[in-house]
């Protein structure tokens, strides 16, 4: 295998996976066999939790997401993400993404009562999304499979105590599949929530950034990272060479942000921050701007063009839109205050530039907010304990945690018959409307809500991108598609069978590998055993020229490093027995 081989590529190669259309595979059947694997390893830890296995229609309504509040915010227009669709009547659906609206309706229509609380419910479906720029294979696709356990309760308490039972079931989960992974504080994004936290998968491929402190237990993805002391520093003073700027734009294409920084913190590119502008944190920028969307590849092209189709309609149609363009400018605490007072868009007053300012007038606001707009950096100082001590990776994320709360119960007024105790609606604030809803009925008080989820698919890409050797990938045992492996020449194949007995079927109590045996005739056992290691079989058993002159096999335990150790046929079971819980 080549050390420059992608995670897609030898999923393809190893017979797991082929692509059917751009952001859609076909699963083969060594795939299908570790998704099967881990779809019953999810079974068992829910099980341990008490959550009950349902089943949810792909299909949802956009009348349900306009009730929750998503379908109006982030899934329409331009940056739309939801496959949508429409039957012969022309009534209007969506593949869900997500469940969340469909399974709060669910149960508001069948728990009526605290009594029937907590609901623990989880399910394993497809999913579909629209994504822009399919890639990495499995990673960032437009149809997966995932995990989600949701949780209702009636009280915050109780979801609180909720949430750290599904986190203790998902460091269960994880801790068996025998794969390094970090657990860090996260935002809570588009599905919204009051606490959140992410599972990762740490490699250098990945495309979240995690934070974590060497010297204490301060671990975070980097969209919530913010460094010590970032907001009102005290501004430089020191004349710079040059200054160079990153562009963001709104996702309803009003509102440009410009920040400026000392030549070397930015790109001069206009170019998504994650490639061009390294270390920029635009983060930071997202939380003073909520509303900038950082999936925009040219928000200054994009903006330009925006606003001179939209000026160019008829007068009667411009002035029905609420919108006016805008430009904010923000300023790192590096740049000197007089450069602030003089500094004007776009150093070269190129034609985007000077056509951006026609655009936005006087409709130009400048930041008086002291901040540092860079990244994180290895050593920097930590947030929490003050040692200069941060570590910074790269990961995969695998799975999310979110408590809701009543995210979703409140604006879909779901609720249920709470105890004489307990006020009538959460500590948030509830809109009229829905007050008197839940006036109407007596005794009413909201669901307080978890979601939790495992991408099953991104799963399998990230184990197939990260524990890979030269010579092919290395499953872990739980999730490989055969435990063990049997390869033997033409002259060993009825000895072959008899290790296939001892070791898949035994007659006594021992723990039965899931095994098996390459009885392919038109393969030599050297092609075997380069497609044994390509696959990633945790246990390779080999009969070959050592078992025909000395009678003993040769086992190879990749992920421990062992290869091709000689061992009797009847210490087979003692040896590999040894190794198991190592793998």
């Amino acid at each position: 295998m080549n050390d420059a081989e992608d995670a897609p590529s030898r999923l393809i190669r190893g017979g797991f996976v082929r692509q059917a259309h751009s952001g859609f595979f076909h699963l083969l059947p060594l795939g299908l066999r570790i998704q099967e694997k881990l779809e019953k390893l999810i079974d068992k830890h829910m099980s341990i939790l008490g959550a009950s296995k349902a089943s949810l229609s792909s299909f949802s309504a956009p009348a349900l997401w306009k009730r929750s509040g998503r379908y109006s915010s982030q899934y329409k227009g331009d940056n739309a993400e939801l496959f949508q669709l429409k039957d012969r009547k022309g009534t209007d659906y969506i593949l869900s993404p997500t469940h969340e609206e469909e399974i709060t309706t669910l149960v508001d229509k069948v728990v009526t009562s605290y009594k029937q609380l907590p609901l623990f419910l989880y399910q394993i479906s497809r999913k579909y999304r629209d994504e822009p720029r399919p890639r990495q294979g499995l990673l960032r696709t437009r149809e997966f499979l995932m995990k989600d356990l949701y949780t209702f309760d009636a009280s915050p308490q109780n979801a609180a105590k909720s949430y750290d039972e599904a986190r203790t079931a998902y460091k269960s989960f994880f801790d068996e599949l025998r794969i390094p992974y970090l657990v860090v504080k996260a935002d809570s994004g588009a599905i919204g929530g009051d606490l959140s936290h992410e599972y990762h998968f740490p490699t250098t491929s990945g495309e979240d950034t995690i934070l974590s402190c060497n010297s204490c237990s301060y671990a975070v993805n980097e969209e919530l990272a913010r460094k010590p002391g970032s907001a009102g520093m005290e501004r430089s003073t020191v004349d710079l060479a040059s200054y160079k700027s990153w562009f963001g734009l709104s996702k309803d294409r009003s509102h440009l942000i410009e920040a400026i920084l000392p030549q070397g913190i930015a790109s001069g590119k206009i170019l998504p921050p994650q490639q061009e502008a390294p270390e920029l944190n635009p983060y930071l920028l997202k939380t003073l701007y909520p509303e900038l969307d950082l999936g925009i590849e040219d928000p200054v092209g994009t903006f330009v063009g925006y606003w001179t189709k939209h000026q160019s309609s008829t007068e009667s149609q411009a002035t029905q839109s609420p919108l006016i363009p805008k430009l904010s400018r923000i300023y790192d605490y590096r740049v000197p205050q007089r450069s602030i007072n003089t500094s004007s868009f776009g150093e070269d007053q190129n034609d985007l530039t000077k056509r951006v300012c026609d655009i936005v007038g006087n409709h130009t606001t400048k930041s008086e907010l002291s901040q540092d707009l860079s990244r994180f950096q290895p050593g920097d100082k930590c947030p929490d304990c003050g040692n200069y001590s941060i570590k910074v990776q790269q990961a995969i994320e695998l799975g999310h945690t979110f408590y809701l709360g009543d995210r979703y119960s409140k604006p879909m007024n779901a609720s249920f018959n709470r105890p004489p105790s307990q006020p009538a609606s959460s500590n948030t604030a509830v809109s009229q409307k829905q007050s008197q809803s839940l006036a109407a009925k007596k005794d009413q008080a909201y669901f307080q809500m978890g979601c939790h989820g495992i991408g099953i698919s991104r799963m399998i890409a990230a184990v197939a991108d990260s524990l890979a050797t030269k010579q092919g990938l290395q499953w872990p045992r739980v999730m490989a598609p055969f435990e063990a492996a049997i390869l033997a020449t033409e002259e060993n194949t009825g000895a072959a069978e008899q290790v296939w007995d001892l070791l898949a079927k035994p007659a006594d109590a021992w723990h039965a590998l899931d095994a098996v045996l390459d009885d392919r005739k038109d393969k030599g056992l050297g092609w075997k055993l380069k497609d044994a290691d390509l696959i990633g079989f945790p246990i390779v058993i080999v009969l070959g020229s050592k078992f025909s002159q000395q009678g003993v096999c040769e086992v190879s335990i990749p992920r421990l490093g062992i290869r091709l150790e000689k061992v009797a046929m009847g210490d087979l079971r003692d040896f590999i027995g040894a190794k198991l819980d190592q793998i």
